[in-house]
């Protein structure tokens, strides 16, 4: 029995022996669980960069499409007030006015939708209407200011970036509104634009001053506009820079295919 009871004893595992295979396998879980947190974070980060490359890539193809459409692209030093509303607002000069060229804005007229019968423009018949489109930034604050908590236009407020910008589109169909050539006069706070709002296009854009810096639009005097795009997020760990801070801004050059195509009006 003694003897028996001696060979239990020696096939068994020591307290010892026990602790130490405790300790490996924590020291292991520690390992893993680092490894596993910092692939995950790792992907949230190329998920989180990719989110805004694409969200900058849709804008830009956006306003391309437009400014190939365009009739008529305003140069740079044309002054523009669209109207009173607080998103055409230039909250960055705190002025109702853009100065194309300054401010990051550019503005164009596209034609009407069925060309040919401009004549028969009204609020009525908008599709044959020259359109007016204009395409600007300015801080992510000032519109979470300019939007009703309760609209569907609202964003969440997320005060690391309040000082991000936001890139919005402005849209009006010009009824009622002569177009002279070539000489095009710039919106004035006219009727036509008034009671009307700008859509958000892009968020979390990158500023211009901030570094690197860059310009969004630059136009050029055969109406050929080169756009560029920087996105920016901060969150509580870091900052997001899409694409990277060494690498260029995302660029896109769309030259305007209607330049005074009908100029005569019928």
């Amino acid at each position: 029995m003694i003897t028996s009871r001696k060979y239990s004893l020696k096939q068994g595992f020591t307290l010892l022996e026990v602790l130490i295979s405790m300790v490996v396998i924590a020291f292991l879980s520690i390992a893993f669980i680092r490894i596993f947190s910092t692939t995950l974070d790792a992907t949230r980060r190329i998920n989180d960069r990719n989110q805004l490359l694409y969200e900058a890539q849709i804008a830009e193809k956006v306003m391309a499409a437009r400014i190939k459409l365009a009739w008529y692209v305003y140069p740079n030093g044309s002054r523009i007030l669209i109207n009173n509303g607080q998103t055409t607002f230039n909250a960055l000069a705190g002025s109702n006015t853009w100065t194309v060229g300054s401010d990051p804005i550019i503005a164009m007229i596209l034609p009407p939708k069925i060309p040919g019968r401009v004549s028969q423009c009204s609020t009525s018949n908008p599709e044959y209407c020259f359109r007016f489109f204009a395409y600007y930034a300015f801080p992510r604050s000032h519109y979470l200011t300019s939007i009703a908590a309760s609209s569907a236009e609202a964003l969440f407020p997320d005060p690391p970036n309040d000082s991000t910008w936001v890139l919005m589109e402005f849209r009006a169909n010009l009824t009622n509104y002569h177009i002279g050539c070539p000489t095009i006069p710039p919106p004035n706070n006219d009727a036509v634009y008034a009671g009307k709002k700008a859509r958000l296009l892009a968020e979390y854009v990158q500023p211009e001053s901030t570094s690197p810096s860059y310009t969004i639009f630059t136009v050029h005097s055969d109406g050929t506009i080169d756009l560029a795009l920087r996105m920016l997020k901060h969150t509580s760990k870091r900052s997001y820079h899409a694409p990277l801070a060494s690498q260029p801004a995302l660029t896109f050059s769309a030259a305007p295919r209607n330049i005074g195509v009908g100029c005569s009006h019928p």
